[in-house]
């Protein structure tokens, strides 16, 4: 696969994972709205920067929140008790968080530096060497 082509479908999976707003639930039990709030759309912004020691951890953190989404989507995918099914998304954003938490990273900082690394080409390529670097992608 060659390299842009390997880009355009990270970009995707980051685009899924920031539209998902990665922790809703945490989001909605901390009193903010969950997506695109004003908060994270000015952190978008490109003025701001992140270091490498936080995209490191973001990139860690991504790659296995990643790996969590695609085993969860498959195992709803699976069962057609709805029940069983809101178990398994309620299961799977605990530990969405714990790993973000584990990385000594704040949720909505994580979701933060996602959005801005959405929108700065050059931080992209960085994120993406940190979590090729990772075991993703």
């Amino acid at each position: 696969m060659n390299y842009r082509r390997k880009v355009s479908t990270y970009l995707a999976g980051l685009g899924v994972a920031v539209a998902f707003a990665v922790l809703p639930r945490v989001a909605m039990s901390q009193g903010t709205t969950p997506g695109y709030s004003s908060d994270a759309a000015a952190g978008a912004s490109t003025s701001q920067r992140v270091d490498d020691a936080t995209l490191q951890r973001v990139a860690k953190a991504y790659v296995a929140v990643r790996h969590i989404t695609d085993d969860t989507r498959t195992r709803i995918a699976r069962t057609q008790d709805n029940a069983e099914q809101r178990q398994i998304a309620s299961q799977a954003e605990a530990q969405k968080l714990s790993i973000v938490k584990q990385e000594g990273i704040d949720p909505q900082q994580y979701n933060k530096v996602l959005m801005m690394v959405q929108n700065d080409p050059g931080l992209q390529q960085k994120f993406l060497s940190y979590v090729n670097a990772t075991g993703g992608v």
